[in-house]
C-alpha cells in the first residue's frame, strides 16, 4: 500500500487489502510499516500514537485507539490473524518520542504479540535522503516470535533486514520458521538492496521471509521502493508486487523449512560467537 499522513483514508485502505487478502484464503495478513501513517517528517507521526500498555484483550476496548481498534476489528471481523508492520506506539513518559512497533494481533481480536523495531534509520545516503528515525523514535530491545496457526513466527521490522545477526537468533535461538519483514523502504536504497537483503536473509536462515512493502510516492520528501514479496527458504521468490496497491498471498509450509535444513544443515554447522 502507499500510506499517507490521513489517518483514516489509511486505515480504510488497510480494511480493503485484509477484505481481499481473506477472500483469497490467507490465515495471517501482514500490513507494512507506516500503514497507519506516514507523514512528511518523523516527529509528524508523534500527532496519532497509541498507547499499547493494558491493551491485550477485547475487554479494554474502551481505552483503545483508532489503529489498534481497527486491526482488532479485522481480525475479528475476518476471523484472522494480523500483524500491522509498524505503527507509533506512545512511550511513558517520554513525550518527544514514540516505539515504531508491530502488533501481532489473533482470531479473536488479542494482541499476542508486540515487537519494538531494534534498529532505527538514521542514515545520510549518498544521492539520496536524509533521514534520523532516532529523532523521535525510541528503540526497542526485545526480539520476538510468535506462534501463528502452528508456525513460528519472527518479526522484524525495515531497516532491521541489514543486521543478520538478528534474524539468526530468531531462527537458531528462537525457533523461527517464519520471517516478518514489513518496510518502507526508499526508492534510492531499496532499487540497491531489497532483493538482495531479503533473498539473502531467507537463504542464510533457512526460512520464508515475508516482506510487506510501502511503494511510491507519499508526499513531496518520501518515496518508497515498493515490490512487497514472499520468498521461500532456498530464497526463491514466490509472489512479488512491484507497484500499486495490492495483495501478495502464498501458501507457507513447514515441510519446506524441514526439506532445505535437511539438505543443506547450515544451521547445525553454525556457531553463534559471544
Amino acid at each position: 500500500m502507499r500510506s499517507t499522513e490521513d489517518l483514516s483514508a489509511n486505515l480504510a485502505r488497510c480494511g480493503e487489502l485484509t477484505a481481499q487478502a481473506a477472500s483469497d484464503g490467507a490465515q495471517l495478513v501482514v500490513l507494512p510499516e507506516c500503514f497507519s501513517f506516514l507523514g512528511r517528517s518523523e516527529g509528524d507521526k508523534l500527532a496519532i500514537a497509541e498507547s499499547l500498555e493494558g491493551a491485550g484483550s477485547q475487554g479494554t476496548q474502551g481505552s483503545q485507539g483508532p489503529v489498534l481498534g481497527a486491526l482488532r476489528e479485522l481480525a475479528t471481523k475476518h476471523g484472522i490473524w494480523i500483524v500491522g508492520g509498524g505503527t507509533p506506539e506512545r512511550v511513558p513518559g517520554d513525550p518527544l518520542r514514540a516505539y515504531n512497533t508491530a502488533v501481532a494481533i489473533d482470531t479473536s481480536g488479542e494482541i499476542v504479540a508486540r515487537y519494538r523495531k531494534i534498529h532505527l534509520f538514521d542514515v545520510d545516503i549518498p544521492g539520496g535522503a536524509v533521514l534520523r528515525e532516532s529523532d523521535s523514535t525510541a528503540p526497542g530491545d526485545e526480539l520476538v516470535v510468535v506462534d501463528v496457526v502452528g508456525a513460528p513466527v519472527g518479526i522484524s521490522i525495515c531497516y532491521d533486514v541489514r543486521f543478520p545477526e538478528l534474524y539468526r537468533q530468531l531462527v537458531k535461538d528462537m525457533g523461527a520458521e517464519v520471517l516478518l519483514v514489513p518496510a518502507a523502504f526508499t526508492a534510492h536504497t531499496g532499487a540497491a538492496h531489497w532483493h538482495l537483503l531479503l533473498r539473502a536473509r531467507a537463504i542464510e536462515d533457512q526460512a520464508w521471509v515475508v516482506a510487506a512493502a510501502q511503494w511510491g510516492g507519499h508526499n513531496d520528501k518520501r518515496e518508497s521502493y515498493g515490490h512487497t514479496l514472499i520468498a521461500d527458504p532456498w530464497g526463491t521468490i514466490v509472489g512479488e508486487r512491484p507497484e500499486g496497491d495490492g495483495v501478495v498471498v502464498a501458501t507457507l509450509d513447514g515441510a519446506t523449512v524441514a526439506k532445505r535444513r535437511t539438505q543443506m544443515p547450515c544451521l547445525a554447522h553454525a556457531v553463534l560467537w559471544e
